[in-house]
């Protein structure tokens, strides 16, 4: 009998120090890509879907609760953890409105002069956007001058639609 007992006292810690490793302190992007595909009702590349999987070298802390989904107005998914306060932005493959392409066939500004804006820095896997000023007014397709603040540096970016420019490469 003393025999099963030694063993037992080295198994279970062994065995709870193999479960903490394999259990990561990070969100699987797997599992976000998934749960994103089925929010959005479509697979990644699919009209309607998320044009690339999410970048796996993200360190998204686990989020203790579910993590959250919701709709932007800027062709993308919102995906956030209210827990540890991150959120990432996952593109969504799709078209402009209606209204932008009228604007756009008759030539008219969509981004005038000090209007702020979403300053959208895309990637095949991810994109970061960030509040800017309009330094002059702009039709979708022009770059403008747009800054963060009076003290920052200028930057040109390329009108994408109203309220939203990227950065230009």
């Amino acid at each position: 009998m003393p025999h099963y007992r030694s063993s037992y006292r080295i198994a279970i810690p062994l065995l709870s120090v193999l479960t903490l490793a394999a259990t990561s302190p990070f969100e699987d992007t797997a599992k976000l890509d998934q749960q994103v595909a089925t929010y959005l009702n479509a697979s990644i590349g699919d009209v309607g879907g998320a044009r690339a999987p999410i970048d796996a070298k993200l360190k998204l802390k686990r989020c203790a609760g579910p993590v959250q989904f919701s709709n932007t107005n800027r062709n993308a998914v919102l995906v956030s953890c209210a827990d540890w306060g991150w959120r990432i932005f996952v593109p969504v493959q799709g078209g402009q409105s209606r209204q932008l392409d009228r604007a756009a066939a008759k030539d008219e500004f969509v981004v005038f002069r000090n209007q702020p804006l979403t300053l959208v820095v895309k990637r095949p896997s991810f994109s970061i956007s960030y509040n800017v000023v309009a330094q002059k007014n702009g039709r979708i397709g022009d770059y403008i001058p747009v800054r963060a603040s009076r003290k920052s540096k200028m930057l040109m970016a390329r009108v994408s639609g109203s309220g939203s420019v990227e950065l230009a490469q």
